[in-house]
């Protein structure tokens, strides 16, 4: 597993495959083995980079807070000290803002950028539910704090699905869990993030998915966000918040038709 240090900041990550580069931002808490799904897909044609943002996974704990614009810096460093070409840029949520956040800043670096499950401004709901979090997450035990993340993590129909045990033991398993000071971090960066006034300054062409039974950002959010930068808007039913882990081939179709286009 290599690393980089960008700034102050010591970076994970992972490449595979060889070809045009596609770069995969994880959201909040989760780590660059959120993407194995994806990686799996596209190596074989593909250099896959996943990266463990700060506070999570094998990355350098932040001292500090931060915002969305500092992540996209974080990774703005790694691909230019990677001396990598225009990356097809994917990120899930948080990673979702990073990545807008990249393409407004240096729109060189972003050949194509997908946004999955992610949005442009909070709102009174959304604040509300990440300050719900934070809570959460400094009052319950862990195990119990995975389930209640559930319920928001992914759709109903997943859930129903396999249940959550599988997932909480996979989270518990994880060899690098994150802290609940860096997860409280992670959510100060959602709550600070709004690129809602400047979409329209996103230049790549850019894909925008989302699940209809997404229940942190609702499908207004979407639109707000397609709409915004002008975007294509691909709405999978039958997902909610997590469509390359609750459907990574209706995913996977769609990042491969949206990169062969571009």
């Amino acid at each position: 597993m290599p690393r980089i240090e960008v700034g102050a900041v010591e970076l994970a990550y992972d490449e595979a495959g060889d070809g045009e580069v596609i770069v995969f931002l994880s959201g909040t808490s989760l780590d660059r083995t959120a993407w194995g799904s994806q990686v799996a897909a596209f190596s074989d044609r593909y250099r896959c980079i996943t990266i463990d943002n700060r506070d999570v996974g094998e990355s350098a704990q932040a001292s500090t807070g931060y915002t969305p614009r500092d992540m996209a810096a974080d990774v703005d460093g790694l691909l230019k000290a990677l001396d990598l070409p225009a990356a097809h840029v994917v990120g899930h949520s948080l990673g979702g803002a990073v990545g807008q956040e990249l393409a407004l800043a240096s729109p060189d670096r972003v050949r194509t950028l997908t946004l999955i499950g992610s949005w442009a401004r909070n709102d009174e709901y959304t604040r509300a539910l990440f300050r719900t979090w934070k809570r959460l997450r400094t009052t319950l035990d862990t195990a119990a704090f995975l389930e209640a993340m559930l319920l928001t993590g992914v759709g109903h129909t997943f859930f129903d699905s396999i249940g959550p045990a599988p997932m909480i033991q996979l989270f518990l398993d994880a060899p690098n869990p994150q802290t609940a000071e860096g997860f409280c971090r992670q959510v100060d960066a959602d709550l600070a993030h709004d690129t809602l006034d400047r979409l329209g300054r996103i230049q790549p062409p850019t894909l925008v998915i989302a699940g209809d039974e997404d229940k942190i950002f609702p499908a207004h959010h979407a639109r707000q966000l397609a709409g915004g930068i002008g975007a294509e808007l691909l709405v999978i039913p039958g997902v909610g918040h997590s469509p390359a882990l609750e459907n990574a081939a209706a995913v996977n179709a769609a990042l491969e038709t949206f990169f062969t286009s571009h």
